[in-house]
């Protein structure tokens, strides 16, 4: 199963970031072997605005990618983007060949760390029930990254995310974003895998200028090869010149 794992976008009315999200997507599109799951794993919008939807819906067109919101993003303007009617909960659930794919809601209005929504948790308690590989998207990692800026606002009680799923039988596996920096961990027997930002790429601890985010780092995106058989998980990171 090959997964296209985008986050961050962070899309504005502006070029830049648009040219940006432009680079990804083209590079997916010319995979010679198409996705069997494209997912953007949030923060969509910089601001949570209609116009910025509006332009992540003409870039994404045609890529049958799967978003989950992060905390940038806004439920009422991001429900049009995703045709849901007004009020209707994110997280929902897809198969994609032998995995069920549960789409999670980490974003807690008004605040930049997340929690799982009541719907997430049922969801989650419904899939890990079933066999079969599970992978679970959402923004906010379960984990530290080691970094004092993104370290307070990552997702709060994570074992409320990864006790189901270390408690199943088949594969499971965590993708997310938030952390603007790729990172591939196991947690627990967990697999997580973070996307690098498309946006920007957050400067880790022991560089120049850490904890801040750099905007002139390439964007970038995963490509997760997953064998739904055995759960072995092949993470590969592209950068991009824009």
């Amino acid at each position: 199963m090959l997964i296209a794992h985008l986050s961050d976008l962070h899309l504005d009315l502006g070029r830049r970031s648009a040219d940006r999200v432009r680079t990804v997507v083209e590079h997916v599109r010319a995979l010679s072997t198409r996705p069997d799951l494209t997912v953007v794993t949030g923060d969509v919008a910089d601001h949570g605005e209609a116009a910025e939807y509006d332009r992540a819906a003409e870039l994404l067109d045609g890529l049958g990618a799967f978003l989950v919101p992060g905390n940038h993003d806004a439920r009422p303007t991001m429900r049009t983007l995703l045709g849901l009617p007004d009020g209707a909960p994110f997280a929902r659930t897809t198969v994609v060949g032998g995995t069920t794919v549960l789409l999670a809601d980490s974003l807690l209005a008004g605040h930049d760390h997340g929690e799982l929504s009541p719907e997430s948790l049922a969801l989650l308690a419904e899939v890990s029930a079933r066999p079969g590989p599970v992978v679970v998207a959402l923004h906010h990692p379960p984990l530290p990254v080691g970094s004092a800026l993104l370290d307070p606002i990552r997702l709060r009680d994570p074992e409320s995310l990864l006790t189901p799923l270390r408690e199943r039988d088949d594969p499971a596996v965590v993708l997310c974003g938030h952390a603007h920096t790729a990172l591939s961990a196991t947690v627990d027997g967990v697999p997580v895998r973070i996307a690098p930002g498309v946006a920007s790429t957050l400067r880790l601890s022991y560089e120049p200028d850490p904890d801040t985010l750099d905007r002139a780092a390439p964007p970038g995106l995963a490509l997760h090869h997953l064998d739904e058989r055995t759960g072995a998980l092949h993470t590969h990171i592209r950068a991009f010149a824009t």
